[in-house]
């Protein structure tokens, strides 16, 4: 088997095996860079070009001032006169809130644009503004509107049969085109103001941004100054308002009085009060009643204390009867039971003499039971009495209370009047101590009309600012540069696994399963390639050529490498160029080489070396068989190699020549006469 066989063996091992899933898109992050690195003139080109535009963007945005003022609110004022003010003044805590909100709000904005007639300032009156040129304003010729004539626009309305016909607008005048210029100026400036509070402190900044530096101090100055003033006419407004309401207030109050006043002297009139505290005199003898009927009350119950204890004794036990306080007290039960105790007397002597029935026991006896019955009638006689007494005392008992329910009739009545006359009293006191404090009130008032003072004061004016807040061209310039490098990378990325390949000798290890022979680097010289590695012969080209030539050499050493054949997938992926250098670096080294063209479509070895076209070459040599090769090779003299081009005699297919035995012949004779035979052939899919 000769070399030509064995090179078209070598040619078909590069078949993907069977089962392999092509070559890998995921990149280690080496290759990542190395793909960055490769790809640096583009990224570097896409850089720069976003960093020029961006410059120009950013040199178009309008520079912004903005300046800063600062306002104590609630500082400690010295009042001329030290009176609580109408007004509440306190802007600690949640009044600092309320104070910014008026400090931000459209009524304070409005005072600021008259004071300092921002409405003529064309930054805030859009009308006054002239027309700014922009970066991308030539888009706008790209649209076809713009092609048209008008006079064409104006012919095919009036053939459409005209506009529509709009009722006209009265234009504003002069004082409403004022007050819109006003309120636009308005709202342009409370998008342009900013206020801040420094914590704990009741401090705040007032921080206003213009196109005009100059302007943005001068705003900045007057919203403090503005805000001062609208605080005192406030208070001086608040003031007045309080002047007149007391005032009205009083008048009112005047005439409650007086009506008031003359209310209680009518009444005390009429109802004959003319002092209330004779009602002294009832009071009194109702005391004494209430006292009278208090005594009778306990006369009755000691009556009938007693009475119930008599009755509860038994009238025929005369021993107790004696012991009881009313019967000791009368003379007549005591005579009675002195008689009593003699009878009993004499009866226990004549017990001792005589018997019970005797006529004289008989006598005493009789004479001892008419003494009780004497004594029983006359404790009957003291019930009666005692029933008399607690009579007598009932009956005193409804006279105090029938007396104490007139007196109390007439005690009612008088209390009464003098309740209302009390009213009455109470309420022209009220209303005349009202109307005191009222008169107090609006003299206070009155005296600190015209000496108000604010209690907020400017810390710190706004200076000119010396350079812009807005746009920071430095940060937003870095920011595109490195959007535009990020932007290069990905887009470089992003080419890389559209358009997939193997581009590593790892991939083509991993998915063809066949290693490397050698990596020829790209040369930065404006020459060729072919003309690089004579020109530089110690350059890193030439020792990777000289690397692919010893791997070549070593990939079958039982074999002498005496021709080789270099082809690729597609064209123009660089298989002549390096063909073209493979055989001047290897006639550098003495050798004897010839480059054989054999790419029949797209041969063009003669015109990378200058060559005219023409010449007779390796299809004209298979054709006409055994004959001189010296009239098919030409001299590369730069090179010091021969070269025998494609030829002039057409084949419809390449496949034909490198498969025929009068190529294997050819060869054989080449390689006879030379150490080493380069074959540029055509791309194999190509030929497929």
């Amino acid at each position: 088997m000769n070399d030509w066989q064995t090179d078209k063996r070598q040619m078909a091992s590069w078949e993907q095996p069977a089962g392999s899933e092509g070559p890998q898109q995921t990149l280690p992050l080496t290759e990542y860079l190395q793909l960055l690195w490769y790809r640096k003139k583009l990224i570097l080109a896409i850089t720069v070009f976003v960093a020029i535009v961006g410059w120009i963007h950013v040199n178009q945005i309008r520079s912004i001032y903005t300046a800063s003022s600062t306002l104590l609110l609630g500082g400690q004022q010295t009042q001329p006169v030290e009176i609580d003010a109408v007004l509440k003044r306190d802007y600690w805590g949640d009044q600092v809130l309320a104070e910014m909100e008026v400090l931000k709000s459209r009524n304070l904005a409005r005072k600021v644009v008259e004071r300092l007639k921002l409405q003529n300032v064309p930054e805030f009156n859009p009308g006054l503004r002239e027309p700014e040129e922009g970066l991308f304003d030539f888009l706008d010729y790209l649209d076809p509107r713009r092609w048209i004539p008008q006079s064409w626009k104006d012919a095919v309305k009036e053939a459409m049969g005209g506009e529509t016909r709009v009722d006209p607008v009265e234009p504003p005048t002069g004082s409403e085109q004022e007050d819109l210029a006003k309120a636009t100026a308005t709202n342009i400036l409370k998008g342009k103001i900013k206020v801040e509070e420094v914590e704990f402190a009741g401090v705040v900044i007032i921080s206003v941004s213009s196109w005009d530096r100059n302007l943005a101090a001068r705003i900045a100055n007057e919203y403090p100054e503005a805000y001062i003033v609208d605080k005192l006419e406030a208070r001086f407004e608040a003031t007045e308002k309080a002047n007149t309401w007391l005032s009205e207030q009083l008048a009112e109050l005047e005439t409650k009085v007086g009506e008031s006043e003359r209310a209680v002297e009518i009444f005390r009139d009429e109802r004959g009060l003319g002092d209330v505290a004779g009602g002294g005199l009832l009071d009194r003898q109702l005391s004494e009643l209430n006292s009278q009927l208090i005594v009778a009350r306990a006369e009755l119950a000691e009556i009938g204390a007693r009475l119930e204890q008599i009755r509860l004794l038994n009238v025929g036990n005369t021993n107790r009867l004696a012991t009881m306080t009313e019967v000791l007290s009368s003379p007549m039960i005591q005579q009675l039971r002195s008689q009593e105790l003699e009878v009993l007397a004499r009866q226990s002597e004549l017990s001792l003499e005589f018997g019970p029935r005797h006529p004289r026991m008989l006598q005493v006896q009789a004479e001892l039971g008419e003494i009780r019955e004497r004594i029983e009638l006359e404790v009957s006689n003291l019930i009666a009495g005692l029933e008399n007494e607690a009579d007598f005392a009932r009956a005193r008992i409804t006279q105090l209370e029938a007396g104490i329910r007139e007196v109390q009739g007439e005690f009612s009545e008088i209390n009464q009047d003098a309740v209302q006359l009390r009213a009455l009293e109470r309420e022209a006191a009220a209303n005349r101590a009202l109307f005191e404090t009222f008169l107090s009130r609006f003299k206070e008032t009155s005296s600190t009309q015209g000496l108000e003072t604010s209690d907020a004061r400017v810390l710190s004016q706004a200076e000119v600012p010396g350079g812009p807040s807005y746009p920071n061209r430095r940060q937003q310039l870095t920011s595109i540069v490195l959007m535009g490098f990020l932007g290069a990378c990905g887009l470089v990325i992003g080419l890389h696994f559209l358009n997939p390949g193997l581009r590593s000798p790892e991939q083509i290890r991993q998915s063809l399963g066949e290693y490397v022979l050698g990596v020829i680097p790209l040369v930065s010289s404006k020459a060729p390639m072919y003309d690089y590695v004579i020109d530089k012969p110690q350059s890193g080209a030439v020792e990777a050529l000289n690397s692919l030539k010893f791997s070549l050499a070593l990939s079958d050493p039982d074999i002498e490498m005496k021709a080789v054949q270099i082809t690729s997938s597609v064209p123009e992926e660089g298989k002549t160029s390096l063909a073209l250098s493979l055989a001047r670096v290897e006639a550098a080294s003495g050798k004897r080489v010839i480059l054989v063209d054999g790419d029949l479509r797209r041969s063009s070895i003669l015109r990378k070396l200058g060559m005219k076209p023409g010449h007779k070459g390796l299809s004209d040599l298979v054709v006409a068989g055994d004959v001189e090769l010296e009239d098919y090779i030409l001299r590369d003299e730069k090179g010091r190699m021969d070269i025998m081009p494609i030829g002039t005699a057409e084949y419809a297919n390449a496949g034909d020549i490198f498969s025929s035995l009068r190529m294997e012949h050819i060869l054989g004779q080449l390689k006879e006469r030379y150490d080493l035979v380069v074959v540029d052939a055509p791309p194999v899919m190509a030929v497929a």
